[in-house]
């Protein structure tokens, strides 16, 4: 598989939501999103139709990580969102996700606890090209 046209791509998804957004992301915040789009595009089963499921089988930090990212994609791109859940829903299980896989990793992985306190900011900047990246792959 050719990794570099994914991340490429998922650069300039990034760099055109900063612009939209107004928000200006550091370094390793702009790397940590590339990389997770580059993962995920156009994966098929994505996200998990239930989420709360998916949480109570996690183990390791990569499954609460892939919980996290499915959520902030959720979250910021109304995928698959289900209908009996707050608003908010996505945003607290995606946080909460974030922090079991910063915790359960030796040592503990301060960027995904980061991501876990800036989930709401990486979503609103994720939001701004919704329309254009969701047709794309969904």
């Amino acid at each position: 598989m050719n990794w570099q046209s994914y991340i490429r791509a998922s650069w300039e998804i990034v760099m055109e939501c900063e612009s939209l957004s107004q928000v200006s992301l550091d370094e390793e915040m702009e790397a940590y999103l590339v990389h997770m789009m580059a993962r995920n595009f156009c994966r098929t089963d994505f996200p998990p139709s239930i989420m709360c499921l998916e949480f109570m089988r996690a183990r390791t930090p990569e499954d609460f990580r892939q919980i996290g990212d499915s959520c902030l994609f959720v979250d910021a791109w109304d995928i698959q969102r289900a209908t009996l859940v707050e608003h908010d829903y996505y945003e607290k299980l995606g946080q909460t996700a974030y922090a079991y896989a910063a915790t359960v990793s030796r040592p503990v992985d301060q960027l995904l606890g980061r991501i876990a306190r800036e989930f709401s900011l990486l979503s609103r900047v994720l939001r701004v090209v919704k329309p254009r990246a969701v047709n794309a792959c969904f």
